[in-house]
């Protein structure tokens, strides 16, 4: 296929490009199909970015946008009852030189990953079939940031929601086939456009990083791979922190417990009161806490985040224990890719078998790895959707329109 990929493929830089959907889902497409990436560039120090691109993937089309300039189009567009959101990603060059590519270059598809280039793919000839990866949804974000902010502001994002949404809607219809990252997103997009299936295509697991077991560690490490949103979480969590670390420092004295938290949320001075726990954050980089004598531990709680706490734990190679909910959810198998109980004493326990036997946790670690690869990876996503795309282009416009929501046998939540 010969697909023309509109996306946001410069995001901040404390979100690196391969860490991204896009990029994950490019560079499995790019290893069998023709891939143009479109995208808009707001930032004058991306030489470097937009050279790794190029050398990669080859075929870039993109248009560069003073900040400045950018911020004052979407004042304007704000004035006017346009989306602030779009109104920054507009570049008529870039337009113009899309319009250029689509009339020449005999694109089978229109794969958009981004609402922010929604805009140029509605400019697409109605023929060339288009799909919509609308990931979490964008305009939930401001959604989200309405919920919590002060009425100026809120009122601000909720004007912004509603506005980019309406693009979404009319990207939804005109899209002949529709993907999201959860069933939540997925009901959200179904929403825009009623009568029309979704597929959800969940983020992916990265297990193409070193192994835990190829860093030495010399201290028995239980880490809480967690990011507690509240303060009734956090609490949850230190809770249950309290009651296990006395039996697992009774068979393992000089065994650490740690809290990790990737986005700086403080666990507060209530961590203070509780003996043998260490809380670190931020972790830029979970894997840095992980090691060959390293173990996750995972408890059930509204805060509980699978992919972060379990998923990517294992991908590692740590062995995880986590609930029977956890394990059931995942369709894994208790005892071989991890460990779970609901007991908190049992809990408690399995962790100190697996602190107390190197055997034991390079096997389970190997398996935990394996069972990512298998099902959690990226690549086992980008697959499915590689097979999506293939079937809407060949069937162009036409839809199933079953109204269903289509879910991944294995889901991460």
């Amino acid at each position: 296929m010969n697909i023309l990929m509109l996306g946001r493929w410069l995001p901040p830089p404390r979100r690196p490009v391969r860490a991204t959907r896009e990029y994950q889902f490019a560079r499995h497409l790019a290893r069998s199909h023709r891939l143009t990436l479109a995208f808009i560039n707001d930032s004058p120090d991306t030489a470097g970015s937009i050279s790794a691109l190029r050398s990669e993937f080859g075929d870039l089309e993109f248009a560069s946008v003073p900040r400045g300039w950018k911020s004052l189009a979407s004042a304007v567009g704000l004035a006017t009852g346009e989306s602030c959101t779009l109104s920054y990603f507009r570049s008529q060059a870039l337009r113009t030189r899309l319009a250029d590519r689509l009339r020449v270059a005999g694109y089978d598809l229109v794969y958009v990953s981004s609402s922010t280039m929604i805009q140029y793919a509605l400019d697409a000839d109605p023929g060339i079939p288009m799909v919509v990866d609308f990931a979490g949804v964008d305009s939930e974000w401001w959604v989200r940031q309405a919920a919590r902010a002060a009425y100026g502001a809120g009122r601000f994002f909720r004007t912004e929601a509603a506005r980019l949404r309406a693009a979404e809607t009319t990207a939804a219809r005109r899209a002949v086939r529709r993907i999201a990252e959860t069933p939540e997103a997925g009901r959200i997009v179904q929403s825009l456009a009623p009568g029309t299936s979704i597929e959800v295509i969940p983020n992916g697991i990265d297990v193409d990083a070193e192994t835990a077991a190829s860093r030495l560690g010399g201290v028995p490490t239980v880490v809480f791979n967690a990011s507690p949103g509240c303060e009734a979480e956090a609490k949850e969590l230190l809770d249950f922190c309290r009651s296990i670390i006395p039996s697992v420092r009774a068979r393992v004295p000089k065994a650490r417990v740690v809290i990790a938290s990737k986005d700086g949320v403080a666990m507060g001075s209530a961590a203070d009161g509780v003996d043998g726990l260490e809380v670190v954050t931020p972790v830029g980089d979970m894997r840095l806490l992980f090691h060959r004598n390293a173990v996750a531990a995972a408890p059930g709680g509204t805060g509980l985040d699978v992919r972060t706490s379990v998923l990517e734990p294992m991908a590692a190679g740590v062995p995880v224990v986590t609930t029977c909910g956890v394990r059931d959810a995942l369709r894994a198998r208790g005892g071989r890719d991890l460990q779970a109980s609901d007991n908190r004493l049992d809990f408690a326990l399995r962790l100190v078998e697996l602190l107390e036997s190197d055997a034991q946790r390079d096997e389970m670690g190997a398996q935990a790895r394996r069972f990512v690869q298998e099902h959690f990876s990226w690549e086992i996503f980008a697959a499915r959707l590689e097979e999506m795309l293939s079937v809407a282009a060949k069937r162009g416009a036409a839809d199933d329109g079953s109204g269903s929501l289509s879910v991944p046998a294995r889901q991460e939540s």
